[in-house]
């Protein structure tokens, strides 16, 4: 521990797990240190990082410019719940966040959400965020996410979470908001202490939303959040292992789930959080689902799932929640070869839209979620989208990716030549007809399926 610890009272106490992110702590840091919130504290606790974060951060705490508000900890463990308890424990704030060292935040964003917090009383207030990715040419390009994109009036009030199905399933990032130290405190809220950095904040949300009286969410957004090096979790096999181990300690010990007394909410995230996790895994053992990282969790969330149905305690169609799942429950082997099959299709129509879209100047028609995995997949690409296009009245001239959306008639006017990428599942019959009707020629047309 450095000999600068902050004394006074804080506000928020901004917590830093790090360990080797030395290309991304100063943009980190510097976000936090830039608050307009004056009354902060800024605790960084690093496990052992061998590639210079360390010297970094220790050059900031010993910075006379910053080492008032800086306290800089050293963890014996290689453990991101472990770090960021010590920063609960050593908090002095009246409410703690959780910042990210790959991402960075907005001046504004503690002094706003501490404004909201004091003025109800609340136990926790979250905003939405930004995602980001980076290109080889080093430009970001930023995608908002709205936890309430279709109920917007329930921004900006109080909230109670704790019976909120959708709160539960929707709302599972530790890093948006801040946290009352004392309802923490009171309720024993901390994140399981497992090796390594993945997934120990899945038990804290849940404990957050099964415990808290009053939250409240903010349409603003501060937070970035940094996707690129999230693609490496991807190619992980432990995602099903790690997924497994919040939820059996969740479920099974006592003192945990005497909290949950909405059990739906708790199983709902659970069995959403293993249809995902269970792909990617699958993907990563090369769709050998007799693997070792695959089998023995496999078994236990699907035990727990038909219990939980056959015994009725939850009051979930989970089947109908979660389509898949029956199909993963069934049969598994074969759930892997139709997902093996589709992958292999997928990446054959990434790799021809790749060879189209290098030659020619790109709209991308659609911008819905399938839409947004196309225009990050070009873009990483470094692929040139010189605008889109979509038949949503309520995004025409605003702007997303640093990209304006046009009305289909306005955008074949402003750009007849384009070829326009059609990034519609659901429609993209409709949509071809639209262009050709338009006047876009056939040949500058391509349907992504």
């Amino acid at each position: 521990m450095n000999e600068n610890i902050v004394k006074k009272k804080s506000k928020v106490s901004i917590i830093m797990p790090s360990l080797n992110v030395v290309e991304y702590i100063d943009e980190c840091i510097l976000s936090a240190l830039n608050q307009t919130l004056v009354e902060k504290e800024i605790i960084c606790i690093d496990a052992g990082s061998t590639d210079g974060t360390w010297e970094k951060l220790n050059d900031y705490a010993n910075n006379p410019k910053y080492k008032d508000q800086i306290i800089l900890l050293h963890s014996d463990v290689r453990s991101y719940g472990y770090q960021v308890n010590m920063g609960i424990r050593n908090a002095s704030g009246e409410y703690v966040a959780i910042l990210e060292t790959d991402d960075y935040i907005e001046n504004e964003m503690y002094k706003y959400l501490y404004r909201i917090a004091i003025k109800n009383d609340a136990d926790f207030v979250k905003a939405d965020y930004d995602t980001f990715i980076t290109n080889s040419k080093h430009k970001k390009i930023f995608n908002r996410i709205m936890l309430f994109e279709n109920t917007r009036e329930k921004y900006e009030k109080v909230l109670n979470p704790s019976e909120n199905l959708y709160l539960y399933t929707h709302d599972y990032s530790i890093w948006k908001g801040i946290y009352k130290k004392d309802f923490l405190l009171k309720y024993n809220i901390f994140l399981n202490e497992s090796k390594g950095a993945a997934f120990q904040d899945i038990g804290f949300v849940q404990q957050v939303l099964a415990c808290a009286g009053k939250g409240i969410y903010s349409n603003k957004s501060f937070y970035r959040y940094r996707r690129d090096r999230e693609q490496s979790s991807i190619n992980s096999v432990c995602g099903l292992q790690f997924s497994y181990e919040e939820f059996r300690r969740l479920l099974e010990r006592e003192d945990l789930k005497r909290k949950f007394t909405y059990i739906d909410g708790l199983y709902a995230y659970m069995i959403q959080s293993f249809c995902v996790e269970l792909k990617k895994t699958i993907r990563a053992v090369g769709y050998d689902v007799n693997s070792e990282f695959i089998k023995p969790y496999y078994k236990w969330f699907k035990r727990k799932i038909m219990d939980a149905v056959n015994e009725k305690i939850i009051d979930l169609d989970v089947y109908q929640m979660y389509p898949q799942l029956a199909d993963i429950l069934n049969d598994l082997c074969k759930f892997s070869i139709e997902l093996k099959s589709n992958d292999l299709i997928q990446k054959e129509n990434r790799e021809k839209l790749l060879s189209i879209a290098e030659k020619k100047q790109i709209i991308v028609f659609s911008v819905g979620a399938y839409g947004k995995s196309i225009i990050e997949y070009l873009f990483s690409h470094d692929i040139n989208i010189k605008a889109l296009c979509d038949n949503n009245k309520t995004l025409w001239n605003i702007s997303k990716y640093d990209l304006t959306i046009y009305q289909p008639v306005e955008c074949v006017v402003k750009f007849p030549e384009c070829t326009y990428i059609i990034a519609n599942k659901r429609n993209s019959q409709d949509v071809y007809k639209q262009l050709l009707d338009l006047g876009i020629e056939e040949k500058n047309i391509y349907i992504c399926v």
